[in-house]
């Protein structure tokens, strides 16, 4: 296994023949694989086989099935296509049990646009420290909260950065960028279900993510994420989320819907 306290080593994968590599993680406890990891390697598979100067634009992933954080993980990209100004790849996890995710991303070559300015709210500096979020230290980032999800909806506030020097490859930013942003959208996402706040009496997981980079974001320096409830039905919810730099650039916006129902006695 990598340093646990390394999401750079996290994210640089092993190959194993064209357009596959394998990536590892560490033992959260947990036994299953945070899905952000899953997502963040499939993504950094997808970039090393797009040229540097194209970065990603979006991606849009699928939990297939819970991955099993004892093995490591098979990455396989497909070249969907390259066009003049946009990539398209398609990204297959495989562990022993199958197919755990199954992601797309699309690159795009950079062209000049306006900054978006944020909502006022308190720096992260400025967080009271009983609101900072106490996290294994192997998931690598730090947490602090601004404002809580409720059942009642409205805007959940929340800064996040990773831990551990990330270099200056954008791509590998992009790559962590996508691995904060499953820290709490489901969370929010299942927020009006009755038993949200009794988590050891459901089930929840997530079932699928989505990520628009809409500009370069250091992710080793503080991002804000202003996630809202956008309703549950079927026992599913949805979050929307819009993640935004110190400087009050909009830099990303993420989906994800969650599963949530109560467990049922074996």
């Amino acid at each position: 296994m990598p340093p646990a306290d390394d999401l750079a080593q996290l994210l640089t994968l092993d190959p194993i023949k064209p357009d596959a590599w394998v990536g590892t993680g560490p033992d959260l406890g947990w036994g299953r694989i945070y899905g952000g990891l899953i997502v963040a390697q499939a993504l950094r598979a997808a970039t090393l086989t797009v040229p540097l100067d194209r970065p990603v634009h979006s991606l849009h992933a699928y939990f297939i099935r819970a991955g099993d954080e004892h093995q490591n993980v098979l990455f396989e990209v497909e070249r969907l296509r390259d066009g003049r100004s946009f990539s398209t790849r398609q990204v297959i996890a495989y562990q022993s049990s199958g197919a755990i995710l199954n992601l797309i991303a699309s690159f795009q070559d950079h062209e000049p646009d306006n900054p978006d300015v944020a909502t006022r709210v308190p720096p992260p500096d400025q967080v009271n420290p009983d609101e900072i979020v106490p996290r294994p230290t192997q998931l690598l980032f730090e947490h602090r909260v601004v404002r809580p999800a409720t059942a009642a909806g409205g805007e959940a506030l929340t800064w996040l950065r990773a831990l551990g020097d990330l270099g200056d490859d954008p791509a590998v930013h992009a790559c962590a960028v996508a691995y904060l942003s499953d820290e709490d959208l489901l969370g929010v996402a299942i927020a009006a279900h009755p038993l949200a706040e009794q988590w050891e009496q459901m089930m929840a997981a997530s079932l699928d993510h989505a990520v628009w980079f809409h500009r370069p974001a250091r992710a080793d320096d503080w991002l804000l994420f202003s996630v809202e409830h956008h309703g549950m039905a079927n026992a599913r919810g949805l979050a929307i989320a819009r993640v935004f730099d110190t400087d009050g650039n909009h830099v990303a916006t993420v989906a994800q819907e969650g599963l949530g129902r109560r467990l049922k006695k074996r």
